[in-house]
């Protein structure tokens, strides 16, 4: 009796699994040959530069995953319930604007009385004056928007911003980017819209996940973190080479995604992750990676190990001169930064309540030691 019941059981488990294993994956994964990670020492050696961040609570999950600061430290910021907010450093907090349904993800300034500010469906502009927005960007004809992410100013006025995915437009963002990582296919895009003509065009197709962006120091390029592919891409926005797209940094220890320069010769990536083994190994059996986006997250292998950070490149290079990290793991999640016209870091993440800053003297010394930057520069 028992040997029958037991046999039912494996039977039933060995259907079960035939089916599932027949059940169509909702990813074409490919093979990619995925380069060794750069080892984590000299450089790239972790570096307690983020243990003693200030943390400002505000309130809600996600609300730093699109945020800006002004030189008095005031935060605009938007929620994953698609409001724009402002938190002045008194810590009085006001609701800016509505903007529907959908988290906010990314924000810059356009002038002194306007944002810029992206969610999944759209590019807005924020009147600071009136409270008004506009959606002035769903995307170019017949191609609506699957994720639009980050956005950077250009000198002249023009917006660019990516869209990370096409891809099964409909599905949360966190099931989004799990299965852009596995299929391991180029389905984003960098866009610009034009102030002048109202009109939105592509700037550049096919890339992996494109994520933050920021304008170069030199004003003539922008720079795109390119999350799946470990990478930086420069897009040229004037001179000889306008139009163009080169890789500026490649095969990064982690997971990049906000970025932004300093002016002085510096590229600050927020990392979310360092890389895996387990990930390449994945990448490389495109078979494997059909198989695991089937399955229930909590039955899913990780793919990344979860030890946050912001790497910090030569502009001139490309170079990783250093990373910053948080070696007292009080911080959960790095996936957006910016840096203020005083040279302040501030970062957050799409997961954390809270966004963190690291003064600028903190900054300075985890790149130069305790000299300061002139001495370093007479030497």
């Amino acid at each position: 009796m028992y040997f029958r019941f037991g046999a039912i059981i494996l039977g039933s488990l060995v259907v079960y699994a035939t089916l599932w294993l027949m059940w169509p994956s909702p990813i074409n994964a490919v093979y990619w040959d995925e380069p060794e990670p750069p080892a984590l020492t000299g450089v790239l050696a972790p570096r307690p530069a983020l243990n003693d961040a200030q943390l400002t609570r505000l309130g809600t999950a996600g609300a730093a995953s699109g945020f800006i600061v002004s030189d008095d430290s005031t935060i605009y910021y938007g929620t994953a319930t698609g409001e724009v907010r402002r938190r002045s450093a008194s810590g009085e907090d006001v609701s800016l604007a509505d903007l529907g349904d959908v988290p906010v993800t990314g924000i810059d300034r356009i002038d002194d009385t306007t944002l810029g500010v992206t969610t999944p469906n759209g590019l807005f502009d924020l009147n600071l004056v009136t409270g008004e927005a506009n959606r002035v960007s769903a995307g170019v004809p017949g191609y609506p928007f699957g994720f639009a992410n980050d956005l950077a100013v250009a000198p002249d006025g023009q917006i660019y911003f990516t869209d990370a995915s096409t891809l099964i437009q409909r599905d949360r963002h966190a099931e989004r980017h799990h299965i852009n990582m596995l299929e391991n296919r180029p389905h984003g895009a960098l866009y610009v819209w034009d102030p002048r003509t109202h009109r939105t065009r592509l700037a550049a197709d096919r890339l992996y996940y494109p994520n933050g962006i920021a304008v170069a120091s030199d004003q003539q390029s922008i720079y795109i973190a390119e999350t799946f592919r470990f990478r930086v891409l420069r897009h040229w926005i004037d001179g000889p080479q306008a139009g163009t797209t080169d890789v500026f940094a490649n095969n990064l220890p982690g997971f990049p995604e906000g970025l932004d320069t300093d002016g002085d010769g510096h590229v600050f990536i927020a990392m979310s992750a360092r890389r895996s083994e387990s990930l390449r190994t994945i990448r490389k059996n495109p078979w494997l990676a059909q198989i695991i986006a089937r399955l229930p997250r909590w039955l899913r292998p990780p793919t990344s190990r979860p030890t946050p950070f912001i790497a910090v490149l030569n502009e001139t290079s490309g170079d990783v001169i250093a990373t910053l990290d948080d070696t007292g793991r009080h911080i959960c999640q790095i996936s957006n930064l910016t840096i203020t016209d005083n040279q302040d870091l501030w970062f957050g993440s799409t997961d954390c309540d809270y966004v963190s800053q690291l003064p600028q003297a903190a900054v300075q010394a985890s790149l130069y030691g305790p000299s300061t930057r002139a001495e370093v520069e007479t030497d």
